[in-house]
C-alpha cells in the first residue's frame, strides 16, 4: 500500500512539473493598438488615460467629432511607451 501511494505521488509531481513548465512561455508580448472614440467626451478621456497608463498599448489613437489635438497632448506628456496621436 506504501509503495503504491508513493508510486501515485510521484506520478502528481512529474503530471504537475510538466504542466508548470508548459504554463510559462518566453515569447514576447504582442503589440497592442487602440483606438478611443469620443476621447474629448467624460468617458472617453479618463478611458484615453487608463489605456496610455497600461504596458500592453504600445500605440493610443484618440477620435472624436470636434477634434482631440489638446487631451492627445495632455496623454503624450504622460512617461510610457505608448505612442499617443490625436
Amino acid at each position: 500500500m506504501f509503495a503504491a501511494r508513493t508510486a501515485t505521488v510521484t506520478a502528481l509531481k512529474r503530471v504537475a512539473s510538466a504542466t508548470t513548465s508548459r504554463a510559462f512561455t518566453a515569447s514576447a508580448a504582442s503589440a497592442a493598438k487602440v483606438a478611443v472614440l469620443g476621447a474629448t467626451g467624460g468617458i472617453g478621456q479618463p478611458l484615453a488615460m487608463l489605456c496610455k497608463l497600461s504596458p500592453e498599448v504600445d500605440e493610443l489613437a484618440c477620435y472624436d467629432v470636434v477634434g482631440t489635438p489638446g487631451v492627445a497632448a495632455d496623454l503624450s506628456h504622460i512617461p510610457t511607451k505608448a505612442k499617443t496621436s490625436g
